[in-house]
């Protein structure tokens, strides 16, 4: 499962470049802090959108193709920014690439149900969901490159569609005709019914209020440490490292997920990791000083985003007869939350201050972690040692 993650961060990747290169970008032409998010908030709009559609294409093409598809998608896009970039150019390349990606993620989600042994299923959806964080670290490598360098951020462009190029021959190493017999996930919890539609209902709540939360800081992170009194250069380096740790963070968590086999344990371990996202925020909103914004920021990545994996691989364990439709509906809720909290986000720094905004981001993540522990509840006694 590494190449489709890898295809996952790649594709990921253009959703915070606008952001990570701001900078660079408002020496050509203006590009706002609301810009950024609504480029953001558009990327994720075109997710929601296409995942529905992505749900029909999945019962009639393999999973693997259309993850070629929408590498393809993007190098395209990638090539027609570096040659004809403009405000509008960017918006445009955000929601040809969120359509990518609502395309590819549902089938590398359910790739991950249907092929790979359940004792390995943990650490596949740890690799799967660090491409988020891969992604950003991406965008991260990228405006240090301008930054420190000099590069024009144009050719991150023109380099970001080559990316993509080489991880479509990559994929061609994975077996078309993975669409068969799919190993059904081994639950102990009971399916079916109103009791199934209303946990589902919340799990897909909470991850949207998580990723509404979470999404933010990527697009965000460096212009919210510059003006807190950081250089570029050094935010840049921050979000690579926190991005470095969230992808480290997830896939650790996979890893015991998969010792650990019990949907109730991963549930509290996604409640644990969203408190620790929500008190990071509130690091970056009262914070002073480089290197407790930093901190906060090291802490909001590393275990603020372990949760994605948890969450997914719960799902499936809880609800294995509804793979299309659980992964569907889990992505769409995430896929909606980032689309809500870096335009909302976005609005706030305008139009308030980045404080508020961390605030707000905050009491959303909180919020997911209280809506997290309420099906932890249902699935019996609160857990003990």
């Amino acid at each position: 499962m590494v190449l489709p993650g890898l295809a996952s961060a790649v594709i990921g990747m253009v959703g915070p470049l606008p952001g990570a290169l701001v900078f660079a970008i408002r020496e050509d032409f203006a590009f706002s802090a609301s810009d950024v998010g609504f480029s953001f908030g558009g990327f994720y709009l075109a997710s929601v959108v296409v995942t529905q559609i992505a749900g029909r294409l999945m019962a009639r093409w393999s999973q693997p193709a259309l993850i070629r598809m929408g590498l393809a998608l993007c190098a395209v896009v990638a090539v027609t920014v570096a040659l004809w970039s403009g405000r509008r150019q960017l918006f445009g390349a955000a929601g040809i690439c969120g359509a990518a990606n609502g395309l590819s993620a549902p089938a590398v989600n359910l790739l991950i149900a249907r092929v790979v042994p359940s004792h390995r299923r943990g650490l596949a959806f740890g690799v799967r969901m660090s491409a988020v964080p891969g992604g950003a670290s991406l965008a991260a490598l990228a405006a240090y490159l301008v930054v420190g360098h000099g590069h024009d951020w144009r050719a991150v462009y023109a380099g970001y569609a080559v990316l993509c190029l080489v991880t479509i021959a990559a994929m061609g190493w994975i077996v078309p005709s993975v669409r068969s017999s799919p190993e059904a996930p081994r639950s102990s919890a009971a399916t079916g019914g109103p009791g199934e539609t209303g946990g589902l209902g919340l799990l897909a709540t909470a991850g949207l209020l998580a990723a509404s939360g979470g999404a933010v800081l990527p697009p965000f992170l460096v212009e919210g440490m510059v003006h807190g009194g950081t250089t570029p250069g050094a935010a840049a380096i921050f979000l690579a490292v926190g991005s470095w740790l969230g992808m480290g963070a997830r896939i650790v968590a996979g890893v015991v997920s998969d010792r650990l086999p019990r949907p109730r344990l991963h549930l509290t371990g996604v409640f644990i990791s969203l408190t620790a996202g929500s008190l990071g925020m509130l690091g970056l909103a009262l914070g002073e000083g480089v290197f407790v914004v930093g901190g906060s920021a090291v802490v909001t990545f590393g275990l603020g985003w372990a949760w994605p994996g948890l969450l997914n691989h719960a799902a499936i364990q809880m609800y294995p007869h509804h793979l299309v439709r659980t992964t569907t509906r889990l992505q769409s809720g995430t896929f909606l939350g980032g689309l809500l909290g870096p335009a909302v986000f976005g609005l706030a720094v305008t139009y308030v201050s980045f404080t508020w905004a961390w605030l707000g981001a905050s009491v959303v993540m909180a919020f997911a972690a209280v809506a997290v522990w309420s099906v932890v509840r249902r699935q019996g006694e609160p857990y003990h040692d």
